[in-house]
């Protein structure tokens, strides 16, 4: 049986970016901190379209439409920088049932070659936590809708 290396990398460089669109303009802020950087699972929802010619006694199923992912990631709390600051004010526009669509971008910055995606979405949450003598963590709720079919953030 032939050998072949690994050719696994570390998860090194990862970036989420926040874009705000205005006057046809977006302005995109990094989101630093991060220590988990979940890429949303949006598989469409399966439509059962078993009927009595079903070949093989077998239940049928097509692709239906896809599901708003209600996603999470966990990063460090870094309450003076741009990006939190964008965060919380995501946040409390949601909590205040004036929720603001965004552009959110997950890459693989470091890998070659990298993986970029973006999405229209809007922050749900931010709630912080922390122990005692440790760094204070904060959790960011996403609902994640359609995935856009191309880059708009060029790459710097």
């Amino acid at each position: 049986m032939p050998e072949s290396t690994s050719q696994a990398d570390i998860a090194y460089q990862y970036e989420m970016w926040i874009g705000r669109t205005a006057d046809d303009a977006t302005t995109w802020q990094q989101i630093l901190g991060i220590e988990t950087l979940p890429f949303p699972d949006q598989a469409p929802e399966d439509i059962d379209v078993t009927h009595f010619q079903s070949p093989g006694r077998t239940r049928e199923t097509r692709p239906g439409l896809l599901a708003v992912v209600d996603t999470a990631l966990e990063k460090q709390m870094w309450p003076a920088h741009a990006g939190d600051l964008l965060l919380i004010e995501l946040e409390g526009l949601t909590r205040a049932g004036e929720k603001e669509d965004v552009l959110i971008e997950f890459n693989t910055g470091g890998a070659t070659p990298a993986v970029r995606r973006t999405y229209r979405g809007y922050i749900s949450t931010y709630v912080p936590s922390g122990t005692v003598g440790e760094k204070a963590m904060v959790a960011v709720g996403m609902k994640i809708f359609d995935r856009q079919s191309s880059n708009a953030r060029e790459v710097v």
